[in-house]
């Protein structure tokens, strides 16, 4: 990539250094990682208990106290500042030997000063459902940056002499201070807000109109020719929604756009913190599961922050581990990548085994920062008269010497996919449920366009491709060299189109032709080979719904229904030093009560049993040491610092590691 995302769609909105795009690590592992609760819910400095709360806090290894930092609060007439209740906080936690992460916000309506909201020069996002404004200033609104700009600078000149600053989270827009737009809005009924597109104000049709002349230089015609549509020229083209695409390169090219600006938006928002900051931890503050409504790119947005030296805070976990990992991994693997650090940080507060399972993601994604939200009772209760570490508090008091930087170890890459312009919400769920569950099974990084573009395979082993109805033709291209230089892909579940509803690139790789028919219904499954897949074999009573037709001559069937052997369900084609393993079986990986088949995890079968027929033949040196099918709510992570081992169950559970028996005990992480 050597230009702006808002000239070329799909890039990211600045070339990072050579170096930059190497998967050196940020810092040596060993670094302590800092953690950061929230003050804001609880917790006041007004408080007469205050002191002994942050005592505790301590003990817990909290190493820091973030509070959201009100601009209209501190500004309220035009350069007349006011910083006193902030300079208490910063007084108090200085006291207490806690450092500050100030949430610095401007943009959302809660948080920007009645003089910048009536500034007439401030144009506001306008929806493309019903062509009406929101109260948030529009990332497109140049007054704005200038507004931004002289607030980073003032706040910088006041509190970066005083030593307090730990890291400054920066919140650039959307409804909490995201890089995403606008999804709920605040306080209901104060302005217009719901979740879909904000792209409709004047400055954001130019800025869409311009991009779009800038990629069809050739003009309206190649345009029109390239997304099948009928503009008599480029005034007419502008933001359209989902529905109203007129093809699906124009979808995905307008959702490039669309991420781009916010990408850029971000870009801007992180050099001019790195001039006030020049030597301080900078956080972008992201959230979300990368809807397209959102707008967000979260590996664009991690690229961005390396750029400036700066890190990313992702705010999106719950308290189920394997769908935090879900929700978090493509910052962390980005992040990595790239040479930006990372943060993660709760949507919203979490159970008690909810807080052991987001430390551990913490520390075995590689992350340096993890932030969680004081409560009562789970943080902190009341014990004989005094406070103490609550049941989650005391998952942070026993591990705080774990909480140190290791670097994963991960062969395994599973790719993220864009959404289709046809793909309902339900769609989009159907692939984070799955990702999910695959992390119950093995570890992974995420890999997405970007990624595999600038290398992101390079180390890896294995791919698994599953629920992608769209992959660019030269993603799908790029997978392939690849696979050919000694990489395994497992395609699972869909015939990918490229976007230009084309399915050639994905057929050369898959091993399918031109004559290849899907066929549907129902037939008991056939295992071909019932060596190469000992587990499905083993099996009875196995019902498939659809297969394949006429593949290449190198496709070794695996497995077919029995209504008509010539009907492949699953096969495996040799690619020059690698393999393709394709399957399109039944993808249940649980048991809901709709569902026809019963769920055998056959998807992970397939994967598992697959990975050792590879090793078996010298495809691959070895199996990732993070398999596990057969343990529930048992996750390992390899890293540079030993195999970690994360119990989630409420049982002790005993595995077999090389050999020897480790019991890992209930709610609780054990280093081998």
């Amino acid at each position: 990539m050597k230009r702006w995302i808002i000239a070329i769609i799909g890039a990211v909105a600045i070339c990072l250094h050579a170096q930059s795009l190497s998967a050196d690590p940020v810092e040596k592992s060993g670094t302590p990682m800092d953690v950061t609760v929230c003050l804001e819910i609880g917790v006041s400095h007004g408080d007469k208990d205050i002191d002994e709360r942050l005592e505790v806090l301590k003990s817990m290894g909290v190493t820091s106290i973030q509070t959201i930092v009100d601009w209209s609060k501190i500004e309220k007439t035009p350069g007349v500042l006011d910083w006193s209740d902030y300079d208490t906080d910063v007084a108090l936690f200085k006291k207490h030997g806690l450092k500050w992460v100030p949430f610095v916000i401007a943009g959302p309506w809660w948080v920007t000063p009645e003089f910048v909201r009536q500034d007439p020069q401030i144009a506001k996002y306008r929806c493309l459902e019903h062509g009406r404004d929101s109260a948030i200033p529009s990332l497109w609104s140049g007054r704005m940056r200038d507004y931004v700009r002289a607030y980073l600078r003032e706040f910088a000149a006041h509190y970066r002499p005083m030593g307090v600053i730990e890291s400054v989270d920066l919140g650039i827009t959307g409804d909490y201070g995201e890089a995403i737009y606008s999804v709920i809005g605040n306080w209901p009924g104060a302005y217009h807000s719901h979740l879909g597109y904000w792209c409709g104000d004047a400055l954001a049709v130019a800025d869409f109109r311009q991009v779009m002349r800038n990629l069809y230089p050739g003009g309206i015609a190649a345009l029109n020719q390239a997304w099948g549509s009928h503009y008599a020229s480029f005034d007419e083209v502008q933001p359209f929604l989902p529905a109203r695409a007129p093809s699906e390169r124009a979808w995905q090219e307008f959702l490039g756009w669309y991420r781009g600006a916010m990408t850029a938006y971000a870009d801007f928002w992180m050099q001019t913190a790195r001039e006030a900051f020049p030597d301080t931890d900078l956080y972008l503050c992201t959230g979300g599961d990368m809807a397209p409504e959102h707008g967000s790119d979260f590996s664009a947005q991690a690229k961005v922050a390396a750029r400036y030296g700066g890190g990313v805070r992702i705010t999106n976990e719950a308290s189920s581990f394997p769908m935090n990992v879900r929700l978090t991994r493509l910052v962390g693997s980005a992040g990595r990548f790239y040479g930006a650090y990372f943060g993660h940080e709760p949507a919203a507060i979490v159970t008690a085994p909810g807080m052991l399972g987001r430390l551990f993601n913490a520390v075995t994604s590689g992350a340096r920062q993890l932030f969680f939200y004081y409560s009562l009772p789970t943080v902190m209760a009341e014990k004989d008269g005094r406070l103490v570490p609550g049941p989650g508090g005391r998952y942070h008091e026993t591990y705080r010497d774990l909480m140190k930087t290791v670097r994963p170890v991960v062969e395994t890459a599973v790719y993220q996919p864009n959404p289709a312009v046809a793909e309902t919400r339900a769609d989009r769920e159907e692939f984070t449920d799955v990702a999910g569950q695959i992390r119950r099974f093995v570890d992974y990084d995420f890999v997405d366009d970007h990624l595999i573009e600038d290398g992101a395979l390079r180390g890896k082993t294995i791919l698994i491709v599953v629920a992608a109805d769209v992959m660019d033709a030269a993603t799908t291209a790029r997978i392939e060299q690849w696979a050919r230089s000694g990489g395994v892909v497992f395609l699972l579940d869909r015939r990918s189109a490229d976007w230009d509803g084309r399915t050639a690139a994905f057929d050369a790789l898959a091993g399918l032709t031109p004559q290849t028919d899907k066929v549907e219904g129902i037939s008991e499954l056939v295992v071909d080979r019932p060596q190469a897949l000992p587990s499905i074999a083993a099996l009875t009573e196995v019902y498939v719904f659809r297969g394949f037709t006429a593949l290449q001559a190198d496709c070794e069937p695996l497995l077919s229904m029995r209504y008509d052997p010539k009907i492949r369900v699953a096969w495996r084609r040799k690619l020059g030093a690698g393999a393709v393993c394709a399957y399109f079986g039944p993808m249940d990986l649980r048991q809901p009560e709709q569902n026809w088949t019963v769920a055998q995890k056959l998807p992970l079968r397939f994967i598992r049993d697959s990975i050792q027929a590879c090793v078996a033949e010298g495809l691959l040196k070895k199996e990732p040491p993070t398999l596990n099918l057969t343990v529930p709510d048992l996750y390992k992570v390899q890293t540079d610092a030993g195999l970690w081992i994360l119990n989630m169950g409420n049982e002790s559970q005993k595995i077999d590691l090389e050999g020897q028996p480790v019991e890992v005990p209930a709610l609780s992480i054990t280093r081998r």
